[in-house]
């Protein structure tokens, strides 16, 4: 088989491309989930890895069963009505997925731990702060250092 150099450097630029392409498609088969996810979250730009935590934990916490039922339920009209006249069962689930995006929190070994914080939507809701960790250095990072004291 013969590439030409036309061929070989017009099929490099679109190599970038590729994970993007990947992406889109694991995204496909789960889009209305994410949807869903997105619109309790109130905000369209939820990052691909919290969008991702939602569905894992969703399947952890309830399984692909409940998962199927939760999208069935609410996948049409406006989320706030769909979640009132849903059952109770979605209407904990449409709190969990709340819950994990706001606070990043989910339950492990009996207590909720704060795994996705530094994602969670709590911290995009703030104008003047970061998460710890993320801000000014390793650990807490800027949080780790104590406010200056003192009459102004």
């Amino acid at each position: 088989m013969k590439i030409s150099r036309r061929a070989l450097l017009g099929s490099i630029s679109l190599l970038p491309l590729a994970p993007a392409a990947t992406r889109a498609q694991a995204l496909g088969s789960n889009a209305v989930f994410y949807d869903i996810v997105r619109q309790i979250g109130g905000i369209p730009d939820i990052s691909d890895h919290l969008l991702d935590a939602a569905n894992d934990e969703f399947l952890t916490t309830y399984g692909a069963a409940a998962q199927r039922e939760f999208v069935y339920a609410l996948r049409t009209g406006a989320i706030a009505e769909r979640i009132k006249q849903a059952s109770p069962e979605i209407q904990e689930q449409a709190a969990f997925v709340a819950r994990l995006l706001y606070t990043g929190e989910v339950m492990r070994d009996g207590a909720y731990k704060a795994i996705y914080y530094p994602w969670c939507l709590g911290w995009k809701s703030l104008t003047f702060a970061t998460a710890p960790g993320t801000c000014g250095g390793p650990a807490f990072g800027h949080w780790a250092h104590h406010p200056v004291t003192g009459d102004m």
